[in-house]
């Protein structure tokens, strides 16, 4: 098990693993298990332990690097400048706005991508799965002619029409699930479940309302939210 620290208070600037000293002061400690690519550590001023998976054992820690605000605190913790690994919630009101500029930036990216497909839509699921570690939103799309394939493949039963699981796995497309459960895992023990709510509601009414405004739809179309388990 290999041990890093960052500072929670340094310089203003981005900082590589490299360029800090953590010799004194509060740290975030970083410990990795590099045989099954863990990263574990326990979050500062709110508890309880974040874990995230698959991190490659080479990219640790050199491509760690550390954001300092203008009083020096710091903002978040990345790895190879893009995967969020740790972000500082100043207090218990900034996770929810943080979390919903988030959210409705993928569903505006989610709902593009489904818009610009040009099909006629007769079903439009938003999928929602939170153990209170892995997360899980996303949107699925299903045409007339998938729905009606469904339909037949189950003799008729018009019911299977309503089941996401039984559409194709390409008509999928996640919100970036990761860095909303670092954002999740960095918050209050007793908020993450609301906020996770209040993300897949602003996530549903976004795609609602942005895909229905722009997009085609059959007569018996149907929006859709279920959690699965």
């Amino acid at each position: 098990m290999d041990i890093y620290r960052i500072p929670l208070k340094y310089r203003p600037g981005e900082f590589a693993f490299h360029e800090m000293d953590a010799d004194e002061g509060d740290c975030l400690t970083l410990e990795y298990d590099s045989e099954y690519q863990l990263l574990t550590y326990n979050v500062p001023m709110y508890g309880g332990e974040a874990r995230l998976y698959t991190v490659p054992r080479e990219l640790m820690p050199e491509a760690l690097t550390a954001l300092y605000d203008g009083n020096g605190d710091i903002e978040k913790v990345m790895l190879s400048g893009t995967r969020l690994l740790y972000i500082y919630f100043k207090n218990v009101m900034v996770p929810e706005r943080v979390i919903l500029k988030f959210v409705k930036a993928e569903a505006d990216r989610i709902s593009d991508a489904i818009i610009k497909r040009k099909q006629t839509l007769a079903r439009i699921f938003v999928e929602k799965f939170y153990d209170g570690e892995a997360v899980d939103i996303a949107a699925k799309t299903a045409t007339a002619e998938e729905v009606q394939a469904v339909i037949d493949k189950y003799d008729g039963d018009v019911t299977v029409a309503d089941n996401s699981g039984d559409f194709p796995i390409e008509n999928r497309l996640a919100l970036a699930g990761e860095t909303l459960g670092v954002m999740l895992m960095c918050a209050h023990d007793l908020l993450k479940n609301r906020l996770f709510e209040k993300a897949a509601e602003t996530f549903a009414e976004r795609i609602r309302s942005r895909v229905l405004k722009k997009g085609k739809m059959t007569e018996d179309f149907r929006f859709i939210v279920e959690e699965y388990d």
